[in-house]
């Protein structure tokens, strides 16, 4: 399996990972100020970030957050870069995400861990900040207010503006790594134009794994959510997975917000959403796993609705309905990989292994 497989560049960079992850995880979870991070992964210029280079981008935002922190509520304002622009921009330094040519969306599929000094961990899906999708500016922030750095947040900390709790405001910032989690998927398509889906199957990292059909999400208790084409009603997805027991650590503090579900349709067209964002502590947002449309019994408009299959995933709030994913044949639970280890590491490892490694590439249907 090869999270950050897109090209050969990136599989070396995973293949690596498995070495300096066991050399630079092995005796760490200190929380100690940071100085810089390292951006990683599925990005086409990974690189070392300090607060120089932060602040070199164009256009700095500030927003001001309401979360509760440890119970408390608590009002800041921050400034910063946004993540979206620090993976996107490659002209002030930012990554360029990877794409696969031919797979319509497939950085969809994506999602970006962020890690602190301290090993504390949390995943945002690409679906959530792009522009065209979520829309949600997280930032990559290095001030408090004009003129006043972080303190003992260190030099940048994530933001998660919306969210109820404080959980995914990641201090201490010290990688940012962009990852497919459409590789976890060990649920194939049918075919390019798949079929008109029956069931589904949830699997991964839940207690009670197993096939859902149109019956058995009806005998659940059902919700609604209202988006452009009506009103949807089905189950939540939240509470979905929580009927089917979702396997956490209880070592690991916040180990929900390092997790996230994949979506794979009859046709192999998947989507990622990061566990973090349909939390009720944390982004609370009301997805659905839609099996009506308006009253029709169907989950799609119009006289071609039954084509959409049994249930599709619904997600209320996006602009564009990319993370809609019809004929819903899979979901799957997964943990984030580890990152991949620093680009100067890469350089170093790279030298002696990049003939065990070669040109291996794995493509994701889509």
């Amino acid at each position: 399996m090869l999270p950050y497989a897109r090209s050969s560049s990136a599989v070396l960079r995973s293949t690596l990972a498995t070495i300096a992850c066991t050399v630079l995880l092995s005796g760490q979870a200190h929380a100690v100020p940071s100085t810089e991070f390292t951006l990683s992964g599925l990005v086409k210029t990974p690189g070392t970030y300090d607060l120089a280079k932060l602040k070199a981008f164009p256009s700095p935002v500030t927003q001001t957050d309401s979360y509760t922190a440890g119970g408390v509520p608590t009002t800041r304002t921050f400034t910063g870069v946004p993540l979206y622009t620090l993976l996107t921009d490659p002209i002030y330094g930012g990554g360029g995400i990877v794409v696969t040519p031919g797979v319509k969306n497939d950085f969809l599929g994506d999602a970006v861990l962020v890690t602190g000094t301290d090993a504390y961990r949390s995943v945002v899906s690409e679906g959530e900040i792009d522009p065209n999708f979520g829309n949600k500016q997280d930032l990559v922030a290095y001030q408090n207010a004009p003129g006043v750095n972080l303190g003992s947040d260190g030099f940048a900390r994530l933001t998660a503006p919306g969210d109820v709790a404080g959980g995914r405001y990641v201090s201490n910032v010290a990688s940012i790594s962009l990852f497919s989690g459409s590789a976890f998927s060990q649920i194939p398509g049918i075919g390019p134009t798949g079929t008109i889906s029956s069931q589904f199957a949830l699997a991964g990292q839940v207690h009670n794994p197993g096939t859902f059909d149109r019956a058995a999400l009806a005998a659940m208790p059902q919700d609604s959510v209202t988006v452009a084409g009506g009103t949807c009603s089905g189950v939540s997805l939240w509470a979905f997975l929580q009927s089917a027991g979702i396997i956490t650590d209880p070592l690991v503090k916040n180990d929900i917000l390092g997790k996230f579900l994949v979506a794979t349709g009859s046709d192999g067209y998947r989507a990622v959403i990061a566990l973090g964002e349909i939390a009720p502590n944390f982004g609370d947002q009301k997805d659905l796993i839609a099996i009506d449309l308006n009253g029709t019994g169907k989950v799609g408009g119009g006289p071609n609705g039954d084509a959409n299959g049994f249930a599709r995933l619904v997600i209320p709030g996006d602009i564009r309905a990319g993370r809609y994913v019809s004929n819903l044949i899979g979901l799957e639970v997964y943990s984030a990989p580890a990152p991949v280890p620093v680009p100067a590491a890469v350089v170093l490892f790279g030298t002696g292994l990049v003939a065990l490694v070669g040109i291996a590439r794995r493509k994701i249907k889509g």
